[in-house]
């Protein structure tokens, strides 16, 4: 009895997937059959025609040149063979549409000579009055320059002064903002001059003057003033020659030294400043070098 129940459900059961299978099966089907598709342009023929170069359209001219006109006046046909020649009416006044004549060019007027007035008879005894001579309105007036003094031109011995005062002001004010100082080499304030002194020596130890024949120059040819900066650290901070020397020797010479001798000794606390700029004059008397003040 059981065998028989069980292989009642197995065929019930095979019957029903066999079922949806197939259901499932259809509504697929009937779903991409129906699906929306997106709208395609036409198709649209086209004719190919292949033309031969070689042969020439026919074409025959009319037996008679006189019915061309009446071929494509209006109310004709093309297949008209009318032998008869019309003559063409002229349109009505009031049929020309936007036809205007032609304007003809005026003659120019010919230009009107005027007549000097006549001469008025003068009387007898009459004296003619004299003419009043008018300035030509392009004539330019010569006015001579005016000169001006040379006192005026020049400032005087007391303003150069006060400007010599204001620079020398201003400088220093900058140089106490930027906290730089500008010192000679040969100082005697005991502020700087032990600084300077030891800069001397350092110098002294590595300037070698070249080779040259000095005495065929001047004393004022054998110097050169350079500028030399010193940063707070003791580098070197710049070089400036200011007033160069015309032999080679004494500029190339005194730039080396100033290079061997870096780096420097640092700037004392006691100053304040960040930098220093010395100024020293190079020069050669008898064979040795000296420095002297700016």
């Amino acid at each position: 009895m059981q065998p028989r129940s069980e292989a009642r459900r197995l065929g019930v059961s095979f019957t029903a997937s066999l079922a949806l299978h197939l259901l499932l099966a259809l509504l697929l089907t009937y779903a991409y059959s129906h699906r929306s598709h997106p709208p395609t342009s036409p198709t649209r023929p086209m004719d190919v025609f292949l033309l031969d170069q070689h042969i020439k359209p026919q074409h025959n001219p009319p037996k008679d040149a006189r019915t061309l006109s009446n071929r494509n006046a209006t109310g004709g046909a093309k297949e008209a063979h009318d032998q008869v020649t019309r003559l063409a009416r002229a349109p009505r006044p009031a049929m020309r549409a936007g036809h205007h004549p032609t304007p003809t060019p005026a003659a120019p007027a010919a230009p009107s000579v005027r007549k000097p007035p006549a001469p008025r008879p003068q009387r007898k005894g009459a004296v003619p009055a004299p003419r009043k001579h008018e300035p030509h309105p392009n004539a330019k007036s010569h006015t001579k320059p005016q000169r001006i003094p040379l006192n005026q031109l020049l400032p005087s011995s007391s303003e150069l002064a006060q400007l010599s005062q204001r620079y020398q002001r201003a400088r220093r004010m900058r140089q106490l903002n930027a906290r730089e100082a500008d010192i000679p080499i040969n100082t005697r304030e005991a502020k700087y001059a032990p600084y300077a002194q030891l800069l001397v020596r350092a110098l002294e130890e590595q300037w070698r003057p070249g080779e040259a024949d000095y005495n065929r120059y001047s004393a004022d040819a054998r110097q050169a003033t350079i500028r030399l900066t010193i940063e707070k650290n003791g580098d070197l901070g710049g070089i400036e020659i200011l007033r160069p020397s015309p032999i080679p020797e004494i500029n190339e010479s005194a730039i080396r030294a100033i290079h061997d001798a870096a780096p420097f000794r640092p700037l004392p606390r006691a100053w304040g400043l960040d930098r220093v700029s010395f100024y020293l004059t190079f020069e050669i008397i008898n064979d040795r070098f000296v420095f002297h003040r700016m």
